[in-house]
């Protein structure tokens, strides 16, 4: 059983199973919300393989239907630490005690697979930068994401990026309802779409396969999210690149930074030393 705090991860990590189990006796069952529950409990009950959900709607089986889950043998916790800050401790809790013989696997650290380039960049330059980056032949290595401040921000900065270089973009954020979203995700992961510009909602919380770089236009407000993000373009144990664009907004997290940057061999700007 995998367990992650979004119904997107979910469902990419469920997609990523069939694939991989096309063609022998392996069944799934996706248990999130939004899906009739009662649905997802007749897949339980005919037998799976596989059930990836999140813990809200797997404590709602429990609870209503007392499914059984005395079968698991292997327990996947995947963003675990997301899964604290959403408040989601009790529930992982409580279906980690009614499982019978759990084996938790943890697997950790995607930064120090991507080759980081730190670029000191004034605000009012950041955009001229991005483009000349975006295109170069050498420096843009699409399928890319683009990480940017605001949902506003990454809606302005995608029409830019169409306009000036000419590439197809398309950008991606909370305001756009699940139907959206899941239509951008599949055409930047089927490559009818280079670059994708985000706010944190591709932070965290969905599979990126392929993706071979990560542009942080928009230093988050912590480091760790900062190594989420870069962690997309390093995938599968693929190697990817990531650029981040600094400047003295960003001064409180330059020790942080510097620590990241280092552990992955990184040339750092004298400026944030």
């Amino acid at each position: 059983m995998v367990l992650t705090p979004t119904r997107e991860l979910c469902i990419q990590i469920e997609d990523q199973a069939k694939l991989l189990g096309k063609g022998l006796p392996f069944k799934t069952a996706l248990v999130i919300g939004g899906d009739a529950m009662a649905r997802q409990l007749y897949r339980i009950q005919q037998g799976v393989e596989l059930i990836v959900g999140t813990p809200g709607r797997l404590i709602d089986l429990l609870a209503k239907h007392d499914i059984e889950l005395d079968d698991i043998m292997i327990l996947v916790l995947d963003e675990v630490d997301c899964m604290l800050q959403k408040g989601f401790r009790d529930q992982v809790m409580q279906i980690f005690v009614a499982l019978s013989q759990p084996q938790v696997l943890i697997l950790t650290d995607p930064s120090k697979a991507v080759k980081q380039l730190a670029i000191w960049v004034e605000s009012k330059q950041k955009k001229q930068k991005l483009f000349d980056i975006l295109m170069s032949k050498q420096h843009f290595l699409p399928p890319a994401i683009v990480y940017v401040g605001s949902r506003i921000g990454a809606d302005l900065l995608t029409n830019a990026i169409t306009v000036t270089t000419g590439l197809k973009a398309l950008s991606i954020h909370g305001e756009k309802s699940m139907k959206e979203r899941r239509e951008i995700m599949r055409s930047f992961l089927v490559g009818e779409v280079p670059l994708v510009v985000a706010t944190g909602v591709l932070g965290r919380g969905v599979d990126l396969l392929g993706v071979r770089q990560v542009i942080v236009f928009d230093m988050p407000n912590s480091i760790k999210e900062y190594v989420h993000q870069i962690g997309r373009a390093s995938r599968m144990g693929e190697d990817g690149t990531s650029f981040v664009f600094v400047n003295e907004e960003n001064k409180n997290l330059f020790p942080d930074l510097v620590e990241v940057l280092k552990s992955s061999g990184a040339v750092i700007p004298s400026r944030a030393c």
